[in-house]
């Protein structure tokens, strides 16, 4: 070993468990006689240390140990390891005493290469066994002898029989007998080493644990040592007691050198490689050169075994053999993906290369993956371990896919490579992506480097999206002063360009949620610049970002919103590049459409983003995500928003956005109101608490969907003066921001109706005449069908009657489920109050259905009372308490029964005793109120509680059936599935 000396533990740490197994061994012996133990284990993981620890221990009993070492001297000479335990024995006996005497003349009267004839055995004399036999018969005469031999296998077969026969003479003796294996060693074991470990008790050591490589270290070092550097030296050694010593040895010269901080996993520790080649070495020339190449081949998910036998040079059959043997002394995991198990001796092997093999072997396997299709970051992390820039086309590709999917630390390394290999367009992509990396992992010190870029960029394009990355990082940076410097510099910049108006469209967004949106939109239009009917030559770049979001201002003011989708559709029309110059460009312009009820088309424009949006910062993903969310919640499509509502929450979190952040409040709003509608009210509550919502809160127009979710949590709880106030406050704030009544697509769907449960009817019912006023400007089936249902809901009675069918039949046309199950839920309970209990029950049966399709488990339940409600004022003799109240079974065979089968063919068809059915039956009977199969009519008459019994959306929700259809029209007419006669059912 060369360099710094080793520090030797003081004390043995650990292998409890192995030490109470020898303890047995030597307990059982005067019972068994000789016993025999192995120890095994990887390289440094303590054989010999254990073996002297045991050897202690026992001496401390009482009992005589005497230790033997494997050489490899005992392969020439086979007598010699005999020799050896002779005079072991020999120093062992009683100075002067009889045996000894006799041991030492035998001693000397046999030379080392007669010492194996003189064992007994076949023709061999009786020279030595008697003097063998009574000294040990001494030795072991108060308690057992204990004999070690470490490193036996190192011994040749003549010193392994020769050993092997002296045991067997005292086989009957109180003898334990503990070994040491180092695995692996030799390459091919001889037979007589497989026959003197037969029978052992096997001792594996493996790695010590955190507990104990802690006690090591405090053992080893000056101080002591901190959680996280035994964690980190625990991993990095897998628990080695050599690997441990040498690695708090370089702990402890970086503590006196007062260096810094010690890190562990910058150590390279040359003499762990030497160690480890070398002992290698002398078994397989190969497996230190697989070795190697593990190190270096070796990334995320380990090295495949073609490209270790690639790199090494030495060919797939030699480089199994010598992994194999890798394997056997686990330095190397035994799996299909190749890894060293010690990233200590990965780390030592790399850094005892030079700097030239490194980045040749890099290349290499870059280079061998890249022709094999490997995944893009396997080999973007080995083109950027060499420090000699790759040549050829395609790194830089490699480089850039890797890139975009990889964490920004990462993939900012990938993509500097990225800029300084690549040229022409490739070079452009590269720097692009790179300021958007730099904005996103640092958004002061990106936006000074994407300044720098703007200034030394000569192309239009190139401009255009560094300032959509630079509008991006100042909208979510939180960076006051930068805000008003960055568009000063900006402008010196594009000064003359068709991006002259980029600062000046910047300056006047800085207050965008605090302003009015009708003074907002005015300022937009008397920006610098020609309207959007002008030839494309004549529109300056950023006229399409800023009539995207005079659009969504205009939206939010104006009754009529025809004027803002057109203006969103022009900007919509526009490439990406151009709706990019500022964040709120393209949220706006799609808010805009699927807000009045295009939302197909405005998904239709978010697929096109997919790739455009993926390096954006979390603040800009954050308000994409949540226009998805209001675009699936116009198409009721709940669930839906739910998930992207809490994705948009993840990436709020993800750039630590404030409690009165706009994104961050209208994400926490609306996915509140979606988990009101799941029927998950304690999780809304949370939500709201969690981020301070429940309280007073600040001034501000976007705050609509947050009061009217408040509102909506409030009524749920009985609490209807608290939900006046947050509707009084959420009416009060619209007002004085110029905002439209109707508000959002969550109060269209919601706020009338509130509006109406806290008393406020009057005032509900003019809402819902203006909402119908604007549903119709949109040319929307599904808002139109909404706005019906709304007013039909406010107005009642038979003009009700009219607007809620009139809107069920419009939303049967579209794909917005949750509304129709809205429009007929309304319908349902309208038909109640009407005194038409029939025609409730049908139409509130498919309303319960639908809701439970779309998982608004909320109105379900409120739809489930009303058709026990329906139920009670109907003039039938089947309850629906007791078809809810049936069982699966008992459903299925009362089908069954209706359908006209006999109880004895069902109990065939059901696998089931014929007992069993009349049994079902019998229940069945008695919850429904009739006396047997001469009442079935009773349960036919009515086509809900038909639809309930065979399709158990209520009455089994515990397994719940595929929805069918029950009900054609708003008014219940029978669906194909009813009974046409009570005889044999459908």
């Amino acid at each position: 070993m060369t360099g710094r000396a080793r520090p030797r533990p003081p004390a043995f740490v650990g292998r409890e468990a192995q030490l109470r197994a020898l303890g047995r061994a030597r307990r059982d012996c005067p019972e068994k006689g000789l016993v025999r133990c192995v120890v095994t284990g990887e390289p440094g993981a303590g054989r010999t240390a254990l073996l002297g620890a045991f050897a202690r221990a026992a001496r401390a009993e009482g009992s005589t140990t005497v230790g033997l070492v494997g050489r490899r001297r005992d392969r020439h000479v086979p007598g010699a390891l005999v020799e050896e335990l002779v005079l072991a024995l020999a120093d062992a006996l009683p100075a002067g005493s009889e045996p000894q005497t006799r041991l030492r003349s035998v001693q000397e009267r046999l030379g080392a290469e007669d010492f194996c004839s003189a064992v007994p055995g076949p023709g061999r004399g009786p020279a030595l066994w008697p003097t063998v036999l009574s000294a040990v018969t001494v030795l072991a005469a108060r308690a057992p002898l204990v004999l070690t031999v470490d490193d036996v296998c190192r011994a040749g077969p003549g010193a392994l029989a020769a050993l092997q026969l002296v045991l067997e003479t005292c086989a009957h003796l109180p003898v334990v007998v503990v070994v040491s294996v180092r695995p692996g060693e030799p390459a091919e074991a001889p037979p007589e080493l497989a026959e003197l470990l037969l029978d052992a008790r096997q001792l594996a050591l493996d790695g010590l644990s955190e507990r104990e490589t802690a006690l090591l270290m405090r053992a080893l070092l000056p101080r002591v040592p901190t959680a996280g550097l035994v964690g980190a030296c625990h991993r990095l050694t897998a628990g080695n007691p050599l690997l441990i010593c040498e690695l708090a040895g370089w702990v402890r010269d970086g503590l006196r050198a007062a260096r810094g901080p010690v890190v562990p996993e910058s150590a390279v520790l040359p003499e762990v490689a030497e160690l480890v080649r070398g002992r290698v070495a002398r078994i397989d020339a190969d497996a230190g050169r697989v070795a190697e190449a593990i190190a270096v081949a070796a990334g995320r998910g380990g090295a495949d075994t073609s490209l270790v036998a690639h790199l090494s040079g030495i060919g797939l059959s030699r480089t199994l053999n010598a992994l194999d043997l890798l394997v056997r002394m686990r330095l190397v995991a035994d799996e299909d993906s190749l890894r060293l198990r010690h990233p200590l001796l990965a780390q030592s092997l790399l850094g005892a290369m030079t700097l030239m093999a490194r980045n040749a072997a890099h290349l290499t396997i870059a280079a061998y993956l890249h022709e094999r299709g490997a995944p893009a970051e396997w080999i973007a992390d080995h083109l950027i371990a060499s420090t000699v820039p790759p040549g050829g086309a395609w790194p830089v590709g490699a480089l850039l896919r890797a890139a975009r999917s990889a964490e920004d630390a990462t993939a900012l390394r990938y993509l500097e490579l990225a800029v300084r290999t690549a040229a022409g367009e490739e070079h452009r992509v590269a720097m692009l992506e790179l300021a958007a990396a730099r904005v996103r992992a640092d958004p002061a010190a990106g936006l000074g480097a994407a300044v720098d870029m703007l200034a030394r960029a000569t192309d239009h394009v190139t401009r255009a999206r560094l300032l959509g990355h630079i509008g991006r990082a100042l909208d979510g940076a939180g960076l006051p002063e930068a805000a008003q410097r960055v568009p000063d510099q900006v402008a010196a910049l594009v000064d003359g360009t068709p991006l002259h108006g980029w600062p000046h469209l910047h300056r006047c967004l800085t207050h965008f949620y605090e302003s009015p949106p009708a003074d907002t939109a005015k300022i937009i239009e008397d920006l610098p610049g020609r309207p959007p009917s002008a030839g494309r030559d004549g529109v300056p770049r950023t006229h399409a970002a800023a009539t995207a979001i005079g659009a969504f201002c205009r939206f939010l003011v104006d009754d009529d919103p025809r004027a803002a989708v057109r203006r969103a559709r022009w900007a919509l029309g526009r490439s990406l590049d151009e709706l990019g110059l500022h964040p709120l460009a393209l949220p706006s312009a799609l808010t805009v459409l699927g807000e009045s009820g295009h939302h197909d088309e405005a998904a239709a424009h978010v697929r096109r983003l997919d790739g455009f949006a993926q390096g954006w910062p979390s603040a800009s993903r954050a308000m994409l995500l949540l226009v998805e969310a209001r675009i699936a919640l116009a198409a009721g499509e709940v669930p839906t928003a739910r998930g992207r509502l809490a994705a948009a929450l993840e990436r709020t979190a993800g750039y630590g956005a404030a409690a009165s952040d706009p994104v961050l409040v209208c994400t926490v709003g609306l996915l509140a109101g979606v988990l009101l509608s799941l029927d998950e009210g304690a999780e809304a509550e949370a939500l709201l608490r969690r981020h301070g919502y429940l309280g007073e809160l600040p001034p501000g127009w976007h705050y609509q969907d947050l009061l009217l979710a408040r509102a909506r949590l409030r009524a749920a709880g009985s609490d209807l003066v608290g939900a006046g106030r947050d509707m009084a406050e959420l009416l009060e704030r619209g007002r004085d921001a110029g905002l439209r009544a109707t508000g959002t697509v969550s109060w269209r769907m919601h706020g009338v109706a509130l509006l109406d449960q806290v008393g406020r009817t009057e005032e509900a019912r003019q809402l819902a005449r203006q909402q119908v006023r604007f549903a119709g400007s949109t040319g929307s089936a599904g808002e139109r069908g909404r706005a019906l249902r709304v007013l039909g809901r406010v107005e009642g009675g038979t003009a009700g009657e009219h607007l809620l069918n009139e809107a069920v039949s419009l939303l049967e046309n579209t794909q917005d489920t949750y509304d129709l199950a809205h429009a007929l839920g309304d319908l349902g309970c309208l038909l109640i109050r009407l005194d038409r209990p029939d025609e409730a029950l049908a139409v509130l049966t498919r309303a319960v259905r639908l809701a439970d399709r779309c998982e608004a488990r909320a109105l379900s339940g409120q739809l489930g009372q009303q058709l026990l409600a329906a139920d009670e004022r109907a003039p039938q003799h089947v309850s629906l308490r007791g078809i809810l109240a049936l069982t699966r079974r008992e459903r299925q065979i009362l089908v069954d029964a209706m359908r006209g089968l006999t109880n004895k063919r069902i109990a065939t068809m059901r696998q089931i005793t014929r007992r069993t059915v009349e049994l079902h039956l019998s229940s069945a009977y008695r919850k429904l109120r009739i006396d047997g199969r001469g009442d079935f009519p009773l349960v036919f008459c009515n086509p809900g509680l038909w639809t309930l019994l065979t399709d158990g959306a209520l009455a089994a929700r515990r397994h719940p059936a595929a929805p069918r259809p029950a009900v054609t029209g708003a008014r219940g007419r029978a669906s194909a599935g009813s009974p046409q006669s009570f005889g044999l059912g459908p």
